[in-house]
């Protein structure tokens, strides 16, 4: 017996010291002396094996060990977590239960039980249990962490911020409470106290990675991404191949509008994570925007063996062929974006479709608005095709431009979408769906391409059915006569002409978007554009819809002169509409006054950042979207100075002028 405690005694040591396989073998020498007998000797080895990751030896001994004494809590707590990290979830919980029944006192055990349950996908229940064990143990903040962070599993982040703060009361210190705290805040969309939160995390745990992938989240959803990539690279230093911080510096590159550089990041993400299909895809797409076309298509078709039903991979597939002129092919993939899903899912009993009967002569067809009213009027340029068909068309239009859609001419019945009146009877239909429903039915207009399956590309099948057909032509909206008026009155108000509209920011600002999928921005630096504009003749007006504080002033400092300011005009579309008609010149992102500025039929200046909107195609001078429309390109490194040199040598020379 003595030989035996000694033996324990230096086992017991030995797991103190980290020495497991001393431990084992300490375990296993006593056990010798009284093989099968020795309760005690089984649960140290079984403890022992368990830190070894010996998961399936150490369940025998700590079987053993609680089959010699039930009613022992400590080995039965052990032999659940062995069954847990094996994977026995089930004998997990239950064995967790019986522990915590033998010693109520020690919750712990409860605790890890609920922990179980969330391993199980049973998180409304660990809820339950994990609520009612904080209630009696208040000052446990360990407790306390894991009930938040139950709550943040389930999508209630205002709720896992009170439980969490409380655990930071008792716990000041703590890097994981923090850590949960930030990642609340951030799902509140309150990225600068996620920051706060996630940055004390890193100073108690500086070589941590998590909290600065987490931080460089937030940062990059606050639009803050120069911080965003200085944070990933201070990251690398510490853990050079770490895929996710590949990924996150790629990220805020790409936002940057650093094409290239985003290439160079998601392409070491892909080479560190070979059988990761999403660092493949991302790495596909970086190719296709910086016109490796060939290579793109490779790595993509390399995603789609590991996840066939990728709706993320559809959609980046849908971009990329809709920007090189593949447009049958975009166009079915086009069917898989996100707006559809969601206006779907919200809207069950509509039907709606996404393909057209051969015949519909004679058939009503009620097209919905989705997305922004930019891309509503986009998409309504196909709607006149149905009508040439035979088909009857009634759309239900943004109350913005319900007015607009019915001048168009497109539509026999035009309502207003928010109006509390029910869908027509026949065939219900996105209006982002027309193009793709057309060209399905479509004959081939170019008779020399194939419409089956061809080895274009080398080594990359595709279905090529229609490559630069004739686009649809973007709608035609006369303006009102009085608003014409109205908008000669401001033009002679704000000076001579030539009269130049402006506008640097479209989309949805980093800093506001709230959706589970991002909006790109676009914008340009107003130092920049103004300096551009410096010797631009004539006045120049700023259209930007809801500018920021002081934007226009930035604007006219660079530039040197006055901007005249007429955004407000943006909640005024058909003074609106009339100006963009009887200005000589329009230089801006895409947005909807670009839209606008298209169904006036007036040609303008597009400053395409990257990665550029399908609709502005992958390069070149022109959109077949928008006949006579310039575009201006941001470089792949990018940089704006070179295309807003252009645009400035282009607006200097009366021989460039638009028309």
């Amino acid at each position: 017996m003595i030989i035996r405690d000694q033996l324990l005694g230096a086992a017991e040591a030995a797991l103190q010291h980290g020495e497991w396989d001393a431990a084992v073998s300490h375990c296993r020498s006593a056990l010798a002396l009284s093989p099968g007998r020795d309760g005690a000797a089984q649960a140290m080895l079984g403890i022992s094996l368990l830190q070894l990751e010996h998961y399936a030896d150490a369940i025998t001994a700590l079987e053993q060990a609680a089959g010699m004494d039930k009613r022992n809590p400590h080995w039965l707590g052990h032999l659940a977590q062995a069954y847990a990290t094996a994977g026995r979830l089930d004998e997990a919980h239950k064995t967790y239960q019986r522990a915590s029944r033998l010693a109520p006192r020690h919750w712990p055990y409860t605790q890890n039980a609920a922990l179980v349950l969330i391993q199980q996908g049973k998180t409304a229940e660990a809820e339950t249990v994990l609520r009612a064990l904080s209630r009696r143990h208040p000052d446990e903040p360990d407790i306390q962490l894991n009930f938040g962070n139950v709550l943040l599993e389930l999508g209630r982040p205002a709720e896992a911020e009170t439980v969490l703060r409380t655990a930071l009361k008792l716990a000041p210190e703590d890097a994981q409470i923090l850590q949960s705290l930030g990642s609340a805040q951030h799902r509140q969309s309150r990225f600068e106290e996620a920051c706060t939160s996630y940055r004390a995390c890193i100073h108690l745990e500086p070589r941590a990675p998590a909290p600065r992938l987490n931080l460089v989240s937030a940062l990059i959803d606050s639009g803050r991404n120069a911080e965003a990539e200085a944070e990933c690279l201070a990251l690398l230093e510490l853990a050079p191949t770490l895929p996710d911080a590949h990924r996150f510096l790629a990220a805020a590159r790409g936002f940057r509008g650093d094409t290239a550089g985003a290439l160079r990041a998601f392409s070491r993400a892909a080479e560190l994570a070979p059988e990761s299909a999403s660092d493949i895809r991302n790495l596909g797409g970086a190719l296709a925007e910086c016109g490796r076309l060939q290579a793109s298509l490779r790595q993509l078709a390399r995603a789609e063996q590991l996840t066939p039903d990728d709706s993320a991979l559809r959609q980046l597939r849908s971009a990329i062929d809709l920007a090189q002129g593949r447009l049958s092919d975009g166009w079915q993939h086009y069917r898989v974006r996100p707006a559809f899903i969601g206006f779907s899912a919200a809207h069950p009993a509509l039907h709606l479709l996404q393909s057209l009967p051969e015949d519909i002569n004679g058939c009503r067809i009620t097209l919905w608005p989705e997305q922004g009213i930019g891309d509503e009027l986009f998409f309504l340029r196909h709607a006149d095709q149905l009508r040439n068909r035979g088909a009857i068309v009634s759309v239900r239009a943004s109350a913005k431009i319900a007015a607009f859609v019915a001048r168009s001419a497109i539509a026999d019945d035009v309502v207003i979408h928010d109006a509390a009146r029910p869908a027509a009877e026949g065939l219900q239909m996105l209006c982002g769906d027309l193009p793709g429903a057309l060209s399905a039915t479509a004959a081939c207009p170019c008779p020399d391409l194939p419409s089956t399956p061809v080895n274009t590309l080398r080594d990359y099948a595709a279905w090529i059915r229609v490559y630069w057909p004739q686009a649809a032509p973007p709608l035609r909206i006369p303006p009102l006569n009085d608003a014409l008026a109205r908008a000669q009155e401001i033009l002679q108000a704000a000076g001579p002409g030539p009269h130049v509209g402006i506008t640097w920011r479209g989309g949805i600002a980093a800093r506001e978007q709230r959706g589970d999928h991002w909006v790109l921005e676009k914008s340009v630096p107003l130092a920049e554009l103004g300096a551009a504009l410096r010797e631009a003749p004539g006045t120049l007006l700023s259209l930007q819809r809801h500018p920021l504080p002081d934007e226009t002033a930035a604007l006219s400092a660079a530039a040197g002169r006055t901007i005249v300011d007429l955004s407000a005009l943006n909640e005024d579309l058909e003074t609106l509409l009339a100006l963009l008609a009887l200005i000589d010149d329009y230089v801006g992102v895409s947005n909807t006054n670009m839209h606008l500025r298209a169904a006036c039929g007036r040609p303008a200046r597009v400053l395409v950042p990257n990665p550029a909107e399908w609709r502005w195609m992958q390069g070149g001078e022109a959109s077949p979207w928008f006949p006579g429309f310039r575009i201006y390109r941001q470089t792949l490194d990018g940089r704006w100075s070179p295309t807003l040199a252009q645009l400035v040598a282009d607006l200097a020379a009366p021989h460039h002028r638009l028309s």
